[in-house]
């Protein structure tokens, strides 16, 4: 082949080449052109974006979630009291003498506590509360004594005086304080973590700021809620003690109810206080003045029911966990 026919081969490669590279680029630019004019007609088209409207009246009830039993091994014996601390669930399993341990979905990771007197022993757990740093207090009733795990369940000391406590019951752990109601002394009592007392109020009796058994206390907003089960009222205080006001009841529908034997006292995250209400096997709730909300439940051995509920806890995601005791159960809803 001679020189000139060569030549006119490759410049006819090079020019094809170049043209496919023309064709490559221009195509890319139509399909960008295209997108553009897409893009454009779907954002002036498309319907709008629907307005996110805030719920408009009070709360309504919680949904229910789950139910823990414990296990086969490790049923569940009268549990009394609940408390949740990060991804852990703790429960005073009473009639075991002990306290049963759970992950975040109701799955049993361990169990502490025996029967006795000795240390790391129970006659009959009560309340339960977890400081910041994952230590386990529990109140043992008739032991007279708050006993303070760590948070593998291993005894680490006595809290507080002897002097100070004598039947605690129902403890609460806000900031740096230990909330303890003592249905011996028929009172409410601040500690500081390191077991200094540092508020006590309350005395035997049926006015305002008295008690006959308080069995529960929960702190929030300013304010301390006492459950004063032996005169059927929840007493509401501010953080120095003082008198605020009382509960006894509510108007469901133009039905007045009251209390019989109020035991466990919550408040979630939207100011909701929620009483569990033991002989009417029901929960009630309020707002942040103390007007009626709602109420749930009933008895009976229904998911939705119970048999004497005693503890309530509320975490901070809005979950509301409750120790359905003749059932043999806690019960979790979502607020």
């Amino acid at each position: 082949m001679s020189s000139q026919n060569t030549l006119a081969v490759r410049l006819k490669d090079i020019f094809w080449r170049w043209d496919q590279e023309k064709l490559k680029r221009t195509l890319k630019w139509i399909f960008i052109i295209e997108l553009i004019f897409f893009l454009i007609f779907y954002f002036l088209n498309r319907n709008p974006v629907p307005k996110i409207v805030p719920q408009i009246g009070p709360p309504g009830p919680p949904a229910f979630l789950y139910a823990i039993y414990g296990t086969d091994q490790n049923p569940f014996k009268k549990p009394m009291a609940v408390a949740v601390s990060g991804n852990r669930i703790y429960v005073t399993d009473t009639g075991n003498q002990r306290v049963q341990v759970f992950d975040y979905d109701g799955n049993p990771l361990f169990t502490f506590g025996k029967p006795g007197t000795d240390k790391g022993q129970f006659k009959f757990p009560y309340g339960i509360a977890v400081d910041g740093d994952g230590k386990v207090y529990v109140a043992d009733m008739y032991n007279g004594k708050i006993s303070v795990f760590n948070s593998e369940g291993i005894f680490q000391y006595y809290f507080g005086s002897p002097s100070d406590i004598s039947r605690p019951a129902g403890l609460f752990i806000s900031g740096n304080r230990l909330y303890v109601a003592d249905v011996g002394k028929n009172k409410v009592m601040a500690f500081t973590l390191d077991g200094k007392k540092v508020l006590e109020f309350g005395k035997m009796g049926t006015a305002n700021g008295e008690f006959r058994a308080p069995n529960c206390v929960w702190v929030a907003n300013g304010k301390i809620y006492v459950a004063d089960s032996g005169n059927d009222r929840v007493q509401v205080f501010n953080l120095l003690g003082g008198y605020a006001y009382t509960l006894t009841g509510g108007n469901n529908n133009g039905e007045t109810f009251s209390f019989v034997n109020p035991r466990g006292v919550g408040v979630d995250g939207r100011g909701v206080l929620y009483v569990v209400d033991n002989l009417n096997s029901r929960i009630c709730a309020f707002d942040q003045n103390g007007n009626f909300l709602f109420t749930f439940g009933s008895k009976g051995a229904e998911l939705n029911q119970f048999i004497l509920p005693n503890g309530l806890y509320v975490d901070d995601q809005g979950r509301v966990y409750i120790t359905d005791t003749v059932n043999q159960r806690v019960v979790v809803y979502q607020s």
